[in-house]
């Protein structure tokens, strides 16, 4: 499977800095709240985890250059 474009490399700052947000999150420390850390639950974790999950696959799909509703190449 060749890629099509390098969105990781492209973007890798704003990447990084979003799957940070995530891993914080998903470890309970959730920003903006007083004393600026908020222990999460469970729950909280399973929705980070699947959201990551989504967003590697969705990075997946625009470097393959694949229809994300069909799963046939673009060109």
């Amino acid at each position: 499977m060749d890629k099509v474009t390098d969105v990781r490399n492209k973007f890798a700052r704003e990447i990084s800095e979003i799957l940070f947000l995530l891993k914080e999150v998903g470890s309970g420390r959730i920003y903006g709240f007083p004393g600026n850390c908020t222990p999460g639950d469970d729950e909280l974790k399973t929705n980070v985890d699947t959201l990551t999950e989504k967003f590697n696959d969705l990075l997946d799909q625009i470097e393959s250059g694949k229809d994300p509703v069909t799963g046939e190449s673009a060109e």
